[in-house]
């Protein structure tokens, strides 16, 4: 099967760059009953089926590549991204 490969680079530093990194991959918050998690689009898939390389690159399956690819659309006016097609 065929694997889809993510790098970017945030353009824009600060709550833009936060806002991508919550929405791709979730976060961790603080409640009155311990800790939370609100979930990002990474936590919508199989974790079998994506793998972070480092911060800033994603392999991902071609099946799945689509769903996290709106997410680097929709904040691609504060990344550089590309789309690399890898096949294993």
């Amino acid at each position: 099967m065929r694997k889809i490969l993510l790098v970017w680079d945030v353009k824009t530093r600060g709550s833009p760059a936060t806002f991508f990194y919550r929405a791709l991959s979730g976060y961790d918050y603080p409640t009155k009953a311990g800790r939370s998690h609100s979930a990002g689009v990474l936590d919508e898939i199989p974790d079998d089926v994506w793998e972070f390389i480092n911060r800033s690159t994603l392999l991902i399956e071609e099946e799945y590549a689509k769903i996290v690819e709106k997410i680097f659309k929709e904040f691609s006016k504060h990344l550089v991204w590309h789309r690399f097609e890898v096949e294993i």
